[in-house]
Order: structure tokens, then C-alpha cells, then sequence
């Protein structure tokens, strides 16, 4: 295949939907021989703050002169950002070359799975395959890998020699998939625990913790909870943040308040594993210091100001307001919203309506996207009366500029396929 055909052949299979289990992903890991073996890794579940916490933490393995592969979901920007490497030198993404001979490799796979008469994998599942080996070809002496939905069947979860699992703050979403309470969830989100693996987890939820705990008891995982008393913020603006954590100072140029409880997160993982691995404190705070990930609190414009956010469920919601009061108390706020149908919109426009002084709807570019004026009326109905809709994402960023035109700033939030249909990059 080219790259056409391979990507095409990827998005294929995508269209198929989301099944959770991982005898699928087994057998097809068998066929290609086992990459998952010939790697090791830090795995990373949770509801919000995963790709923030894979980019510290590969960022600072990177410093410290480890050659890191780094599987992301969902894309954003291009589909080639879903793989990539990162060393001393930055981080590169797979070549449209390499992914297309390795797509090409695991469709055979599949073909095979077909003809026998088993089930066929999913497109993650292919995805993950893909990534995997493209681990391997490239020698990664460490992969971060983040969950794709959940943590105890998703198709990560085939992974056998993990250095350190993560949990990342468990909140409410997907809950037709993974449970209606947050304990329910975290039993998920936990499923990644390993015997005897360390666990290091960061959470918001008592009912959370609870449950991450008595699994890390269950499997004599030894647990690591990081703690907001641990961290206080010396500095933030928006050009980022100056923290201490347990008594030594870090800065990050990623901006949002919730940025110095993902900082935390990583470094904590590091130094879990210095018994593995090797850190110098120095490159350690390089590494949080040059980390980097779109679409989290980002200013995209400063005339007028321009923020984006993937915020995406009420967890997320919660830290993006938590952010704008801090930097903008008593600002006018221009808002443009896009959201999956499937996530509880509702809780989302209540948290922000306080703050809003319009919002613009859009349709989320996808085939899960609620309809713009579905959501202009959830808006409505929750006493926003300067409402509209926009027919895409940068239609109605244009009319958001033209009402910042009377001050304030303007945030797109709500999705982060939003951000890849924007032209402003």
C-alpha cells in the first residue's frame, strides 16, 4: 500500500465503532510476532490529563538521553502525530513511509485473521499494532503509552513489561462503555495495574482513590499518591508557570493551573523509577521545562486574545474555568462550543455559563458531532441569550472576533477535533 491506501485502510476500519476486549488485539500481536514483548513501557490511564502527562514525562526521558516512542490518541493535527519519537534532539513523527510499510504489514495480518474465519481487530486496535511495531523497527529503549478508552480491555492493555502504571484524575465520561459511577470508571482505569508494578496516580475523587488503592492492595502494586499539598504555584501566567513540588522549583511553558498538577504527576513517575532508570535533577526540570502539547490551554492569538482547549467532559470543563478565573477574573468571555453528542453537554455549558457573556455553536467535525443548534439551545436554556450557530469551526471563530471587537477575550473549547479544522495553524 502507499500512504493513501494505508491510512485509508486505517480509517476503514475505524468506522466500525469501539469494542472493548483484547482477544482481537492478541491474536493479531501473535501474528506479527509479539511486539509488545520486545518493549518496555509506562502506561498511562485516566480520564483528563493523559497527553499533558505523556508529554512531560517524554520530554524528560528524552533529556535524559532515552530514546522514547510515544502512541497518542485521538489525532489532531496531522495522522502521523499518533506515533512518535523523542530523544535529546525534540521529537520527530513516523515517516508516511515507515507507517505505510507497517500498515501494509498488519493488514496482511488481518487478511489472515479474516480467512481463518476470527473476528477482525478494530481500527485502534490495528492502530496500536501499527505503533507497536513501529516501536520495535526504531529500537525505543522506552515507549509512553496512553489508553485509549478505559484501561482493563483496551487494546493497550496487552502490554506485558510495564516499568510504572499511571492514572491520570478519574472522572465521568464514556459511561455507556465503562460504568455510570466513578467508581465503576476507576475499576476500568484500574484494570492496567500490574502485580508488583508501581503505581503512581493523581486524583480528584476520594471515591477514585479508594478504588485505585485497594486494586494496588489486591496486586502488592506499591502506590504512589501524588498530593496538591506537595505542589504550590510560585508563578502562572500565559506564558506558563513556576511551581515548587516537594520543595525543589519547576517551571512549564504549558499554561492552565491544571498544567502544574500534570507537571507534578510526571516528575513523580521519574522519580519512582530511578531504581530503573537514570535522572539527573537538572535534566529532570529541562525535560518539564521544554515539554509541549497543543491544544491545552493555548493562545492562539493575542489580537484579539485567542485561547483554545480540548476540554471535553465536565472534568475538563471544571479545570478550563478554574484557569480562565484565574487569568482573566471579571473578563468579558466570547465563546465558541463544539461537542460529541454522546457527552453530557448539559454539565458542561452549566459550569461555564457563569462566565460567558456569548457563545457560537458549531457541529463537531466528526460523524459523533452534536448539531450546532442542539447545543445553542442547550445554551439558551441555560440563560445565555447572545447565541448562535456557525456552519464550521472557523466561521464561527470569525463571529466570535467580530463581538470581541468590544473587548475580552475569545475560548474555543469543547472538542479537541476542533482544533484540527482551524486555520490558524
Amino acid at each position: 500500500m502507499n500512504y493513501e491506501e494505508a491510512v485509508g485502510f486505517i480509517r476503514e476500519h475505524k468506522g466500525s465503532g469501539i469494542s472493548l476486549g483484547l482477544s482481537r488485539m492478541r491474536n493479531l500481536c501473535g501474528r506479527l510476532g509479539n511486539p509488545e514483548k520486545k518493549l518496555r513501557f509506562i502506561h498511562i490511564a485516566g480520564t483528563n490529563g493523559k497527553g499533558s502527562v505523556a508529554a512531560y514525562i517524554s520530554s524528560i526521558l528524552g533529556v535524559n538521553g532515552y530514546y522514547v516512542g510515544r502512541y497518542v490518541s485521538p489525532v489532531v493535527f496531522e495522522y502521523e502525530e499518533c506515533i512518535q519519537f523523542e530523544d535529546s534532539r525534540g521529537i520527530t513523527y513516523i515517516s508516511r513511509e515507515l507507517l505505510a510499510e507497517l500498515i501494509t504489514e498488519v493488514a496482511d495480518a488481518v487478511s489472515e485473521m479474516e480467512r481463518d474465519g476470527q473476528e477482525i481487530p478494530t481500527g485502534f486496535e490495528i492502530e496500536t499494532a501499527v505503533a507497536l511495531l513501529a516501536f520495535v523497527k526504531k529500537q525505543c529503549q522506552i515507549v509512553v503509552l496512553e489508553v485509549g478508552l478505559g484501561g482493563r480491555e483496551d487494546a493497550t492493555n496487552v502490554i506485558e513489561n510495564v516499568l510504572a502504571s499511571v492514572i491520570t484524575p478519574v472522572s465521568r465520561d464514556h459511561m455507556g462503555l465503562l460504568g455510570d459511577t466513578i467508581e465503576e470508571i476507576a475499576a476500568e482505569k484500574a484494570g492496567i495495574i500490574r502485580e508488583n508494578v508501581p503505581v503512581i496516580s493523581l486524583q480528584e475523587s476520594p471515591e477514585a482513590e479508594h478504588v485505585i488503592a485497594r486494586v494496588c492492595s489486591e496486586k502488592k502494586a506499591p502506590l504512589t499518591i501524588v498530593k496538591k499539598e506537595e505542589m504550590h504555584p510560585v508563578r502562572m501566567d500565559l506564558h506558563g508557570s513556576v511551581f515548587s513540588f516537594k520543595g525543589e522549583n519547576y517551571s512549564t511553558h504549558m499554561t492552565g493551573s491544571y498544567q502544574i498538577r500534570n507537571a507534578c504527576l510526571a516528575i513523580e513517575v521519574c522519580h519512582q523509577l530511578e531504581d530503573f532508570l537514570s535522572f539527573d535533577e537538572e535534566q529532570v526540570m529541562l525535560g518539564v521545562r521544554e515539554a509541549y502539547w497543543r491544544g491545552r490551554f493555548e493562545v492562539v492569538s493575542t489580537r484579539p486574545l485567542i485561547i483554545v482547549d480540548g476540554a471535553h467532559n465536565e472534568s475538563g470543563i471544571k479545570a478550563l474555568r478554574e484557569s480562565l478565573e484565574t487569568f482573566f477574573p471579571g473578563q468579558k468571555i466570547h465563546g465558541v462550543m463544539g461537542v460529541f453528542r454522546d457527552k453530557e453537554y448539559d454539565k458542561m455549558v452549566s459550569v461555564m455559563q457563569p462566565l460567558m457573556q456569548d457563545i457560537v455553536t458549531v457541529t463537531a467535525p466528526t460523524e459523533r458531532g452534536l448539531p450546532a443548534e442542539e447545543l445553542r439551545t442547550a445554551w439558551e436554556n441555560s440563560g445565555i441569550s447572545l447565541t448562535e450557530t456557525a456552519e464550521s469551526v472557523n466561521e464561527g471563530l470569525k463571529k466570535a472576533i467580530a463581538r470581541c471587537e468590544e473587548g475580552g477575550l475569545i475560548v474555543l473549547f469543547g472538542s479537541l477535533s476542533l482544533l484540527g479544522e482551524l486555520n490558524w495553524r
